[in-house]
């Protein structure tokens, strides 16, 4: 419990914090003016029980919690300036979203983050300059039911993501203990305009590798023949991560960070081979790699002209539905759908969950059980053995 000490003629706090003693003033005059009409005592007594006030917020801020400046202001008057020094100030929503913003590295992840902000500052209105501290989790609910009526589940979730993640930044700086936006996500329910992309069957696969210009074969067949890896880590393979006479690829995926050994099976080798005999740059696939470092070190502009291609050569067609607000619909195939490809073809062929789970590089069962996509065909091929005899 904060005591209160005289020195220099003002109101001191007193109290230990982590066992040692901490002392501040309060900005309080232990005797300060009499006003007409009140005694020299009942100043006193008043004075210095605002003092006691303002040593049980000095204490508990230095003990984590929120200091209610407001308090400090009203009581100490012109003095709460030396009282306050050094001390947090609650900043605005405002203030603590820009700035945390502001020192965001320049990926592509902060421009979603931009977007986050923007819209939580534009759905508070006027709000948006009140204490960082007024933000509650109806706030976060609210906002997330009005930005689910005009974009995808899956981008008002990595919405919530960047938001949650600004204001764990200021509980864990102590400015307040609880996050808002902490758990707050869009249900499965809400998720429900998430489109499944299915996979590539394999004579799709053999066609794309006839027909699509550029690296785009060679890239196809060595996404496949590694297991149906991501497009980034394709476009950003190195020659010095491959071993043709070992017969390994090194890799570490972009998204996971998982590291991998990958043998160079026979058809692949020959891929590597043949570009080997054309090298132009330290990278496998320098056009790829150059425009994934022209997308901030992503693999969106590489998705997009995919996808493009894919419309072109007719395996998807051009969006005809129009879905409320700003949402997209997403196309049902992808260069991911690849690896869905990679995970259908090897769980067909009999291997094993957990082999082709090390294979393709996926971290549990679940996942590699929503990658496996076999058609109808094949479907309706194995149903064929129910029948009775």
């Amino acid at each position: 419990m904060a005591g209160i000490v005289q020195r220099q003629k003002t109101w001191y706090a007193c109290f230990r914090v982590g066992g040692k003693l901490k002392v501040r003033t309060t900005g309080i005059k232990v005797c300060p003016s009499v006003p007409p009409g009140k005694s020299k005592n009942a100043v006193m007594r008043e004075s210095e029980l605002q003092a006691r006030i303002i040593a049980e917020e000095l204490e508990k801020e230095a003990k984590g919690a929120t200091l209610n400046v407001e308090v400090i202001v009203s009581l100490a008057g012109n003095n709460a300036k030396s009282v306050l020094r050094n001390k947090r100030y609650m900043p605005s929503v405002k203030e603590h979203l820009n700035k945390w913003l502001s020192e965001r590295p320049s990926l592509r992840s902060s421009n979603r983050y931009a977007k986050a902000v923007r819209n939580f500052l534009d759905f508070l209105g006027t709000d948006q300059d009140m204490p960082l501290d007024a933000v509650t989790e109806a706030h976060a609910r609210k906002f997330m039911e009005q930005q689910l009526e005009l974009l995808h589940s899956g981008t008002v979730g990595l919405y919530m993501q960047g938001l949650s993640t600004a204001f764990q930044q200021a509980v864990n700086n102590r400015l307040f203990p609880y996050n808002p936006f902490k758990g707050v996500k869009p249900s499965k329910i809400d998720r429900s305009d998430t489109m499944e992309r299915r996979a590539f069957t394999m004579e799709e696969v053999k066609r794309l590798t006839e027909i699509l210009p550029g690296e785009w074969p060679d890239m196809i067949r060595v996404c496949l023949y590694t297991g149906g890896q991501r497009l980034g880590d394709i476009a950003t393979l190195k020659w010095e991560q491959i071993n043709l006479e070992g017969g390994l690829i090194s890799m570490t995926t972009q998204k996971t960070k998982r590291r991998m050994n990958k043998p160079v099976i026979a058809p692949l080798k020959e891929v590597l081979e043949k570009r080997l005999a054309c090298r132009m740059s330290d990278y496998v696939f320098p056009v790829a790699a150059m425009r994934h470092a022209q997308a901030n070190n992503t693999s969106s502009k590489l998705s997009i002209e995919f996808n493009i291609l894919l419309k072109k050569f007719g395996f998807i067609e051009t969006e005809k539905n129009v879905l409320p607000g700003m949402r997209r619909q997403l196309s049902t195939l992808s260069f991911h759908s690849l690896r869905a490809t990679a995970v259908t073809a090897l769980r067909l062929a009999g291997v094993p969950a957990d082999l082709c789970r090390v294979i393709v590089g996926h971290g549990s069962e679940i996942i590699e059980r929503i990658y496996f996509r076999p058609d109808d065909e094949v479907i309706a091929e194995a149903m064929e053995k129910l029948t009775l005899a």
